[in-house]
Parts: C-alpha cells; sequence; structure tokens
C-alpha cells in the first residue's frame, strides 16, 4: 500500500489559523503607526505653512494667525483643528489668497494637543468659533513684522499622556521638531531674514 500524499483537513486548518495570525499581527502593526504618521505630517504641515504665513504676512503687510479649534470628528470623537486665518478690513477670516496652501489640519482623535505660547497655556477654542464669518481671534498670531509668538505644541497620546511629538518655535520662526521626549532634532525650518 502506497502512502497518502497531500495534507490533512487539521493540517490546512493550522496552516490557513496561522497564515490569517500573521495578517492580523501585520494590519495591526500597520494600522497602530498610521497615526503616528498623520501627526508627524500635520506637524511637519504647520511648520511649512507657518514660515509661508511669515513671509507672506511681511510681504502683503496683513497678520495671520491660527486658530486651534476643538470639535469631533464623524465618529463622535474629540479632535483639534487648526484653522488658517488672515486679518482682513472685515476682522479675521479665511486666507484670500493660497487657500489650498491655508487648509485646514485635523489632527487624529488618538491624540490630544497642548498649546504653549510666550509660557501661557491656551486651550482650543470651542467648535463654533470655526466659522470664518464669526471673526474669531486667533490664538496664534504671525504678525506683519516677521514675528510670532515664542511657543510649543505637545503631541500627548489620548489615553496613556505619552508624549509623542514637540514643535519649538522662537519669536522668529525658527522651528524645532522633536519625538517623544527626545532632545534630538527632527526637523527644523527657519524663515530666511
Amino acid at each position: 500500500m502506497k502512502p497518502a500524499l497531500g495534507f490533512s483537513l487539521i493540517e490546512m486548518l493550522v496552516v490557513l489559523f496561522v497564515i490569517v495570525l500573521m495578517t492580523s499581527l501585520v494590519t495591526l502593526n500597520v494600522n497602530s503607526g498610521a497615526s503616528d504618521r498623520v501627526v508627524q505630517e500635520r506637524l511637519e504641515s504647520l511648520t511649512a505653512v507657518a514660515a509661508y504665513a511669515l513671509d507672506e504676512a511681511q510681504f502683503s503687510g496683513t497678520d495671520f494667525g491660527v486658530l486651534f479649534v476643538s470639535g469631533v470628528n464623524e465618529r463622535g470623537e474629540p479632535i483639534v483643528t487648526a484653522l488658517w486665518r488672515q486679518r482682513l478690513i472685515q476682522g479675521w477670516r479665511e486666507p484670500e489668497q493660497s487657500r489650498d496652501i491655508f487648509a485646514a489640519l485635523e489632527f487624529p482623535a488618538d491624540v490630544r494637543l497642548q498649546i504653549t505660547l510666550d509660557d501661557v497655556e491656551l486651550l482650543p477654542a470651542p467648535a463654533d468659533t470655526a466659522d470664518p464669518r464669526a471673526g474669531t481671534t486667533p490664538q496664534w498670531f504671525l504678525s506683519a513684522s516677521g514675528e510670532t509668538q515664542a511657543g510649543e505644541l505637545l503631541i500627548r497620546h489620548r489615553d496613556s499622556d505619552e508624549q509623542l511629538w514637540r514643535l519649538v518655535w522662537d519669536p522668529l520662526g525658527r522651528f524645532e521638531q522633536f519625538r517623544g521626549d527626545s532632545d534630538e532634532v527632527l526637523g527644523g525650518y527657519a524663515v530666511a531674514p
């Protein structure tokens, strides 16, 4: 009698179970890093657009600002959004030029922002101030003189309170980005004099 060739049903189920388990672990690892990548992208965008806004403020002679607004996403989770504003004759409104550059930056729901400007911690404004027609004064100013308030933006995990990212800048718009509690600068951007 010849030995049977092939796999038993049990062996196939074990292999299938291992494949599903490995796929699940890979998916979990990829998704857990997705929020971190989004936060890093938002910080880099905030830095680049703030540097651009300082240049544009000097060129146009009008002040720009960032209004940090608390709200909820489509799943009902709390979020913070950074909205760009420009001081116009009608008051603080959405920038008239380069609207694609001055797009809103929504931070993921699993993080919270701790904003400090000139050594004063700020709270995000309520959601009803997000309407640009409200003319709400932004918390962070980027003035036509080419200066801004010195500040720090800490990004913390909402549940564990672990510090994930830190963005620091001085009154001349020199930005430094740090990961976690590290003092090693990951990225920096300075406004041209």
